[in-house]
Order: C-alpha cells, then sequence, then structure tokens
C-alpha cells in the first residue's frame, strides 16, 4: 500500500504543487480561449483543484498507515 501511495504522491503531488504555486503557468498551458484566461474565476478554479489533488494524497497517506494497523 506504501508504494501506491508513494506513486499517488509523485503524481497528484507534483500536480498539485503546480497548480497551487504556479497557477499562472498552468493556465497559460491549457487550452482556454485568451479571453476565458483573462478571468479571475479560472484562477481560483485552478488553485481549487490544486487543494483537491493535495487532498487526495493526503487521503492516500492516511489509508496507507491505516492499513498498517489491520
Amino acid at each position: 500500500m506504501f508504494i501506491v501511495a508513494i506513486l499517488i504522491t509523485l503524481i497528484f503531488g507534483s500536480i498539485s504543487y503546480m497548480l497551487l504555486k504556479h497557477p499562472e503557468g498552468a493556465i497559460q498551458m491549457s487550452s482556454f480561449s485568451d479571453k476565458f484566461k483573462k478571468k479571475p474565476f479560472l484562477k481560483t478554479y485552478i488553485k481549487f483543484m490544486g487543494w483537491w489533488f493535495l487532498l487526495l494524497v493526503i487521503a492516500a497517506w492516511v489509508v496507507a498507515i491505516i492499513s498498517l494497523f489491520e
């Protein structure tokens, strides 16, 4: 289970870091129109998705630690 938690951390942790620390870069790489990229809602949504990916990483580690005691 720890190998799965490590893989989830590597994949979703890096995505989460990119979305939370550099939302402008994520918006520039996206395929949204230039008109939509300028809206502040998109930056808020990108950060919101970054927090969801971070919660996914935390949940994977919680499950891995709980599985030790079963």
